[in-house]
């Protein structure tokens, strides 16, 4: 028997079609009997799904070859197609929910115009600042 896993991902990357990537999604994640949730924006993607490791593996592979995707970086955990009742993929205006779909700008090297980054250091002095 087949050991199953389910992959959970995301990538903030311009998506020139999020409604053909959606399809394309679609299709590949049925194609290789996955099921989970997906969601595709302008500003990338995001996503669980789940089956057989080998089937998911496939699907991480090919998503992968999409260049705004290649550097999609997944995270594994045990479980399978039975933990989600379906598979739903669909096109948002944002990837992750601000409400400011068209003041946030996502490039190859990620989102930007974004806070500044601090060192676990900077952020304890500020912490005890406040």
């Amino acid at each position: 028997m087949s050991q199953s896993k389910i992959a959970l991902y995301y990538r903030f990357a311009p998506v020139a079609d999020p409604e053909a990537v959606r399809l394309w999604q679609h299709a590949l994640a049925e194609r290789w009997g996955l099921t989970g949730r997906i969601i595709v924006a302008p500003h990338g993607i995001n996503g669980t799904v789940g089956g057989p490791i080998d089937a998911v593996k496939q699907y991480v592979k090919t998503t992968r070859t999409y260049p705004p995707f290649a550097g999609l970086e997944v995270k594994w955990s045990d479980g399978s197609a039975e933990d989600f009742p379906r598979l739903s993929v669909k096109v948002r205006p944002e990837l992750v929910a601000f409400d400011v779909p068209g003041e946030v700008t996502v490039t190859a090297d990620g989102v930007q115009d974004t806070g500044t980054h601090l060192a676990p250091e900077a952020l304890h002095r500020l912490v005890a600042e406040k």
